[in-house]
C-alpha cells in the first residue's frame, strides 16, 4: 500500500486531473480492506482518480454493494481495451502475473507496467 500511496500523494491535483488514475484494491472480504477513508477521502478531492475496492469472497454479512470478483476481472472490466497507460502492482507473485498478462491484453505495453512482488 504505501509505494501507491506515496506514487499517488505525490501527484499534484493537475496531474491527477490529466493522468485519471485507477487505484484497483482487491481483498476477500470487506474486513480485509484497510484505509477505505483515506482512499475515499482522497477521490472526493480529485475528481481524476477513482477507487475501486473489489473484494473476491464477502462476507453475508459485508452488505457489500461495490465489485465482486477476482481483482484481474475488476480491472479488466474498468480498464477497457486500448489503454495507453500504466500499471504499478503490489501483491504476490501470482496475482501480479495474472494482472501483468490482463494489462498487456489490454494494451499497455510490459515495459510501462512496474510492480512489487511479495509473499
Amino acid at each position: 500500500m504505501a509505494p501507491i500511496r506515496s506514487i499517488l500523494l505525490g501527484m499534484t491535483s493537475e496531474e491527477i486531473e490529466r493522468r485519471r488514475p485507477i487505484f484497483f484494491f482487491g481483498a476477500k472480504a470487506r474486513r480485509d480492506l484497510f484505509m477505505l477513508e483515506e482512499w475515499q477521502e482522497f477521490e472526493s478531492r480529485n475528481t481524476g482518480f477513482r477507487f475501486v475496492p473489489a473484494l473476491s469472497a464477502p462476507d453475508p454479512g459485508d452488505n457489500w454493494d461495490g465489485e465482486i470478483g477476482r481483482i484481474t476481472d475488476v480491472v479488466a472490466k474498468n480498464v477497457g481495451e486500448g489503454s495507453d497507460g500504466e500499471g504499478y502492482l503490489c501483491g504476490s507473485p501470482g496475482l501480479l502475473n495474472a494482472c501483468i498478462e490482463v494489462l498487456c491484453k489490454l494494451g499497455i505495453d510490459e515495459e510501462r507496467i512496474y510492480y512489487d512482488k511479495f509473499s
